[in-house]
Order: C-alpha cells, then sequence, then structure tokens
C-alpha cells in the first residue's frame, strides 16, 4: 500500500494585500486533481467560500475535516473557524478536532485575529488507524516568536490522550531549518517524531524565486524550510517514507511551496 501526504500553505486569506486569490486558488483545484494524494493538509484556508467550493469539487474523492461555520472579522470579513486549516482524506474519519492556540501569549498583533490551532484527525487506513494533525504556528517576529511556537507545540503533545499511537504532524511551523535547531528536535525526540528520511536536504519552501515571496507584505532575500511533515511509529503500520521534498512548482499557487511525503509498505528509494 501506498500513501500519498500534502501538506500546503495556501496564502488564501480574504484580505486586500493578498494577490492573485482568484487565479491561484483555480490553479490550486487543478494542482490537488494532479496531485491526487491521499490525505491533503491545507493552512491558510481562511476564505470560506474557496473551502465550500473545494469540498464540492473533491466531495467523490475526499472526506472533509474542518469546521464549516465562519466567523466575522474585523465586523465585515468572513473567516474559517478552524484557524484556516483543512484536511481532505481519502480515508474514513474516525475522530476529528480543533485545538485553538493561545491569542494573549504571542508577539505579533496579527496573530490574535488568525485564531491558529491545531486540528487532529484520526483516520481508518487499511493498515490501521493514523493520527493526523495539521497546524500553523507562530509567525516570525524580532522577539519572543520562538518561545511562543515552542509553547504552541507544547500545548499539542500536552492535549494528545494517547501518545503511542502512529502519526503525522505536519504543516507550517514558521520556524528555518527545523533539523538543525536543538531545541526544537530535541522536542520532538521526546515525542517519538523525527524527519521522514534521515538525509533531508532541507530544501526550501519560502523563496525569494517564488513572486508572491517578493512583496511589500512578504519580503525575504534568505530561502526558508519552514513547512515539514514529521512522522511518528509508522512502522506499527508497516509503513515507511520512500519519497520526501518540497515541490518548486513551474507556475507559483502561493508564497509557500507544498511539501509532499510518500510512504510505502515496501522497501522503495527516494525519487
Amino acid at each position: 500500500m501506498n500513501i500519498k501526504v500534502l501538506s500546503f500553505n495556501i496564502w488564501d486569506l480574504p484580505l486586500f494585500f493578498v494577490k492573485n486569490r482568484a487565479e491561484r486558488f483555480a490553479g490550486l483545484l487543478e494542482y490537488l486533481k494532479k496531485t491526487d494524494a491521499d490525505i491533503v493538509c491545507l493552512q491558510e484556508a481562511f476564505d470560506v467560500h474557496h473551502r465550500e467550493r473545494l469540498i464540492e469539487s473533491f466531495k467523490d474523492k475526499y472526506e472533509y475535516v474542518g469546521d464549516g461555520d465562519f466567523r466575522k472579522l474585523l465586523f465585515f470579513k468572513v473567516f474559517d473557524k478552524t484557524g484556516g486549516l483543512m484536511v481532505l482524506s481519502k480515508f474514513p474519519v474516525k475522530f476529528k478536532r480543533f485545538v485553538p492556540y493561545s491569542r494573549l501569549f504571542n508577539s505579533a498583533i496579527g496573530e490574535l485575529f488568525a485564531r491558529k490551532g491545531f486540528l487532529e484527525v484520526i483516520l481508518e487506513t487499511p493498515n490501521g488507524d493514523l493520527r493526523v494533525i495539521n497546524t500553523h504556528l507562530h509567525e516570525e517576529t524580532p522577539f519572543f516568536d520562538r518561545s511562543v511556537r515552542l509553547a504552541q507545540l507544547r500545548k499539542i503533545f500536552n492535549m494528545i490522550e494517547n501518545k503511542n499511537f502512529p502519526t503525522l504532524l505536519m504543516g507550517d511551523f514558521n520556524q528555518h531549518s527545523m533539523a538543525h535547531q536543538k531545541d526544537f528536535s530535541d522536542f520532538f525526540d521526546s515525542f517519538g517524531l523525527h524527519h521522514p528520511l534521515h538525509r533531508d536536504p532541507q530544501l526550501p519552501t519560502y523563496r525569494p524565486g517564488n513572486i508572491y515571496v517578493d512583496s511589500w507584505i512578504n519580503r525575504t532575500k534568505t530561502p526558508k524550510r519552514f513547512d515539514y511533515i514529521m512522522v511518528g511509529l509508522l512502522d506499527r503500520l508497516g509503513l515507511e517514507a520512500t519519497h520526501y521534498k518540497p515541490e518548486h512548482l513551474e507556475v507559483d499557487l502561493s508564497d509557500h511551496d507544498p511539501v509532499l511525503l510518500l510512504l510505502s509498505s515496501e522497501e522503495g528509494v527516494e525519487v
């Protein structure tokens, strides 16, 4: 059995400075059809109408996980209620919940409105149950942002009841080169999570060459790796990672690049 997993921050905020949303969303639908992943985790899927179109477009393929309700932001903007997080799964959903992070313990005003958190899902695969956690951690800021991100990760693990469970933890971690950050790697090790492949070149997912990174709201001269998929106890399902890389698309669909993970029941070679 092969399982293809996709994590993608799609930058779909219904705000004036977010470029080419309609065009990019149409491209996203085509990309998801082409990629045909078994599990899709999206971040920054804030636009309620686009979420509804996603669900309708893939209703014959995916079960949808997330909050279908909405909230009004700044009195007139409509956002979803699950921090912009979505999970689409070909496997039956046995359990789901969204848990918000504290909006007071942060160092960025915009984070007060994002309602960031984590979306936990238990999926029934042919090899057994699999936990999937989709999250979007605190953005980069000049002060205390690293501490906020570690606290958010700590909340995830403190709230998980059964830690002895095959798990995928993925999303936009907003932490560059996490494999080489000792405080983060020690934290993941303590919960039995690790990068899927031992030799991960840490290819960037937030690149100056991406046309949506080079703007007045998003600007960096240094390529960064923000997006990851962490794994734990997959051997209990007879699965191993055979491919794990960001996709640098020919036509950019977001200010982030998607990350693809392929799990296989058989020994494979990274492609």
